[in-house]
């Protein structure tokens, strides 16, 4: 009857020690991305479309139509007395109007990469570091002035 009961004692001391240890592993192994991250918990806001006139020889040709999403740190974006999205628009429109590389009739060769890291930049030197994580481009094509609604 003793050694039933050692050995129940035993086996329970075991199962225990087992038990915490493993929680121990998968407590720490969780917390480490965490803590990269630096505690900021963004969200993806996409923006309205944007119609950005393409204009050659003081004559309109028709829009590059662009929408966006961007990654912002939730919590600072609360904190904000404004609509972050003015900005993301304000900076895609002053770059694609200003691009003379933009080339409407070969849109495939445009960087997007550049126009969206350089958008992040400014949206990160204007609102904060790290406050927009990235930039993504939801549409990008061009209406020539013919097809556009009156």
């Amino acid at each position: 009857m003793v050694k039933m009961l050692i050995l129940a004692v035993w086996a329970s001391a075991i199962t225990a020690l087992a038990g915490y240890a493993a929680t121990e592993w998968r407590v720490n192994a969780v917390s480490a991305p965490a803590a990269a991250s630096h505690d900021r918990n963004y969200e993806y806001r996409k923006t309205r479309v944007i119609n950005v006139p393409i204009i050659a020889d003081g004559a309109l040709l028709g829009y590059v139509i662009v929408q966006l999403l961007y990654a912002i740190d939730a919590k600072a974006a609360e904190k904000l007395n404004f609509n972050p999205d003015a900005y993301v628009l304000d900076f895609a429109l002053r770059k694609l109007y200003g691009d003379p590389s933009l080339d409407f009739r070969r849109l495939e060769r445009y960087d997007v990469n550049g126009l969206t890291k350089q958008i992040t930049a400014m949206m990160n030197e204007k609102l904060g570091d790290g406050m927009v994580k990235d930039v993504l481009v939801q549409d990008f094509a061009y209406m020539p002035k013919e097809q556009a609604p009156r």
